[in-house]
């Protein structure tokens, strides 16, 4: 299992938490930040994305799943193929393709500007 995990993530929670309206207006955003994380990291894995080089039955694209959790508070988007940590890292005898880590590097900058932009309001 991939994980990715943002540091001061408890501080932040609880200061959303602590606010009148950004409760709600947080979970929004995870949740539409969350799934634009599958859209993309399932935009990579097709055959015109980033898995070419070898075999492609479409099964990791189809078991990326997008869960929340924390009573909203969590997105957790996981490619549910036994196999995915060898695509994505690659083995000694296949090269990597990455799809989930460069997914989320193009959707972190936007998830942050999005809380930020929450924390100004109040």
């Amino acid at each position: 299992m991939v994980e990715f995990k943002i540091d001061g993530m408890t501080a932040l929670v609880k200061r959303l938490n602590s606010l009148t309206y950004t409760g709600s207006q947080a979970r929004n955003v995870i949740q539409k930040n969350g799934a634009e994380l599958q859209k993309d990291a399932q935009s990579r894995m097709t055959k015109s994305g980033a898995y070419v080089k070898g075999y492609s039955t479409g099964n990791t694209r189809r078991s990326t799943t997008l869960s929340i959790e924390d009573n909203g508070m969590t997105a957790i988007v996981a490619p549910n193929s036994e196999y995915f940590s060898y695509i994505e890292y690659g083995t000694r005898f296949m090269e990597a393709e990455p799809t989930l880590g460069p997914a989320f590097r193009r959707i972190a900058p936007m998830f942050k500007k999005d809380i930020e932009d929450i924390l100004n309001e109040s």
